[in-house]
């Protein structure tokens, strides 16, 4: 309700967004994903959640207008931040997406391994459904997985290796996520380790990529236990 508010009485800069030099370009890398309407109901969405629905939220009328007022000057350069981002994200996706496919017929498991990767990375609202600091990680992500597949033909036994040893730490997290989405809860121990798995990917298939934080097997491992049992 409050973003629809915020949307209405901001009708002009809404509009300018919706008109973002880029956005037709970047719609038709959006393409295997929605539709160019589609994209740019996340893209006004992010932006509003970004400039307008930050805590605490306003409660009466001072606030709102005060809220609104911050946002008028920022909302265009916010949403043009988070389409050039896309744009970049996109970009590697489709690359990847070509390199994927023609690596399916030889290499059957890897192929399947990294088409749950992207499904999990990339849904169809991953724009709304991924918060904006993860977002700025995924053209690295994308790029690892992409030197994976590079690396893939020299020494498939090895990529075989990484995934046998990645594969119980990655099914751990998801029994626990399956189980707190059917709860309706979030826990952010779960939702931190995920990511750190993300960052596991880039280390084990990708090194020279680096990793904002340390991660191996080992070190995930033992944060698991850690939240088990901790």
């Amino acid at each position: 309700g409050l973003a629809r508010l915020f949307a209405l009485q901001l009708a002009a800069q809404v509009k300018a967004i919706e008109k973002l030099p880029g956005l037709r370009d970047t719609a038709l890398t959006f393409v295997a994903l929605g539709t160019e309407k589609e994209l740019r109901e996340q893209l006004l969405a992010v932006t509003l959640e970004r400039t307008c629905l930050m805590e605490p939220l306003p409660t009466d009328a001072a606030a709102f207008a005060a809220r609104r007022e911050s946002a008028r000057g920022r909302l265009l350069l916010v949403a043009q931040e988070i389409l050039r981002l896309a744009g970049t994200i996109l970009a590697e996706y489709a690359v990847l997406n070509k390199k994927l496919a023609a690596a399916q017929k030889a290499f059957p498991q890897a192929a399947a391994d990294i088409g749950a990767q992207l499904a999990e990375l990339m849904p169809k609202k991953f724009i709304l459904a991924v918060p904006f600091e993860r977002l700025q990680h995924y053209p690295r992500y994308l790029k690892a997985v992409q030197v994976r597949l590079d690396k893939l033909k020299a020494n498939p036994s090895r990529d075989a290796q990484l995934m046998a040893e990645y594969g119980p730490l990655w099914s751990n997290y998801e029994r626990r996520a399956l189980q707190l989405a059917k709860l309706g809860a979030a826990d952010p121990q779960i939702e931190q380790f995920r990511w750190l798995l993300e960052e596991l990917r880039v280390s084990l298939y990708a090194q020279e990529l680096k990793t904002p934080v340390p991660v191996s097997l080992k070190r995930l491992q033992k944060q698991w236990e850690g939240i088990q049992y901790g």
